[in-house]
């Protein structure tokens, strides 16, 4: 069957904004989701191995991780909001269609989170003995299993968005009567198991810088040789996050023979995009790798913005691609533009609103570990 004949025809109604400021705010909004997903991705494993293998610093690195689990969670979940608006104002007939065809693993996506979300509280405060120990770990030990699944989950979803060619086969084995029983998956695509694997090497990587940031800026309390401690194992982390990172990221790209990577990397600026987006992990390792003996705050607010950098640059490279993919089906910047000033305006005003009050948050939790430490 061609695959045309089963993409929805395009929404009459025009973009109620240009598709570039769509395209931007679906990268920007994905970038930042992205950076405190990593943490509960594959922080919390870390946490909960830590929480049971490590000793002394490792105990207190895994604790630390811990502390801001409900936080990454709560940032993480509300700027997902903001790709996924935008997907859906113009990636509808690939979305809807790919999240019907896997509706009850997609509908569990919400269960899951939410689960895990008060596994996760449970965990924290079970490690620092403010609730029942055994509940606390088996929350943990949950939130860690739930989060990656999650992300397997997705993978399935944003792969089987582009997999349009696949979709008369995975319904045909997923159908009764006729109709979609909303149980299929994606894992007939050979881009998905490296694509989920080359994430949680990313998330690997975000954890580590994580765990060097907090060591400078919120672990005052702890001495000296924790911190050391940290930066050594930060850097550890996340030359192991690096290493899964080129290998499953080169399995993805290389090993899988797509043909829209080859003909994305063939464009002269994205070239050099995607060579940036290759090596772009190499500047956090270094300003880790320098705070190897006592890390220090300017470094350690520089290593965000560059971990901020390896994500964004990974999710512009991804969307290059993926319309590449799309593009064979229809041309979505084509579609006509009515712009909707007063709905495009709120949007704006409360995206700054809401990232200032994220930045306020941050800065008053350091403020506290602070005031804390100087009157321990």
């Amino acid at each position: 069957m061609d695959p045309r004949l089963l993409i929805a025809p395009p929404s009459a109604a025009p973009y109620p904004t240009p598709f570039w400021f769509i395209e931007l705010f679906k990268v920007l909004g994905f970038a930042l989701h992205v950076w405190p997903m990593n943490l509960w991705y594959a922080g919390t494993i870390v946490a909960v191995l830590l929480g049971v293998l490590g000793k002394d610093n490792g105990r207190t690195v895994g604790k630390h991780i811990a502390r801001a689990l409900p936080f990454a969670i709560a940032f993480g979940v509300n700027f997902g909001i903001i790709p996924l608006l935008f997907v859906q104002v113009a990636y509808h007939q690939f979305f809807y269609p790919a999240t019907i065809l896997m509706a009850w693993p997609w509908f569990a996506v919400f269960w899951l989170v939410t689960v895990a979300y008060f596994g996760a509280y449970l965990y924290r405060l079970a490690i620092y003995d403010r609730g029942p120990v055994l509940l606390g770990k088996l929350g943990g030990w949950f939130a860690a299993f739930a989060f990656i699944v999650v992300g397997f989950i997705f993978a399935n979803a944003l792969s089987l968005m582009t997999n349009v060619g696949g979709w008369w086969s995975i319904f045909r084995g997923a159908e009764t009567a006729g109709a979609a029983t909303g149980a299929a998956l994606n894992t007939g695509d050979p881009t998905l198991i490296p694509r989920w694997l080359f994430m949680f090497g990313l998330a690997l990587t975000s954890t580590a810088a994580f765990i060097a940031i907090d060591a400078a800026f919120m672990s005052d309390r702890d001495g000296d040789d924790y911190k050391r401690y940290a930066g050594r194992f930060a850097f550890g982390l996340y030359t192991l996050g690096l290493l899964w990172f080129a290998g499953f990221g080169s399995w993805y790209i290389f090993g899988t023979r797509s043909v829209e990577w080859g003909m994305a990397m063939a464009h002269p600026v994205m070239k050099f995009v995607f060579l940036l987006t290759a090596v772009s992990p190499g500047l956090p390792w270094l300003l880790i790798l320098f705070q190897w003996k006592q890390p220090k705050r300017a470094l350690a607010a520089l290593l965000g913005v560059a971990q901020f950098g390896v994500i964004a640059l990974n999710a512009i490279s991804r969307q290059w691609v993926q319309n590449i993919e799309l593009g064979r089906f229809t041309d979505l910047a084509a579609r006509p533009v009515s712009v909707q000033w007063s709905v495009l305006i709120t949007f704006l005003l409360i995206f700054v609103f809401g990232v200032a009050v994220v930045a306020w948050m941050i800065s008053k939790m350091v403020q506290v570990n602070r005031r804390e430490a100087e009157s321990a």
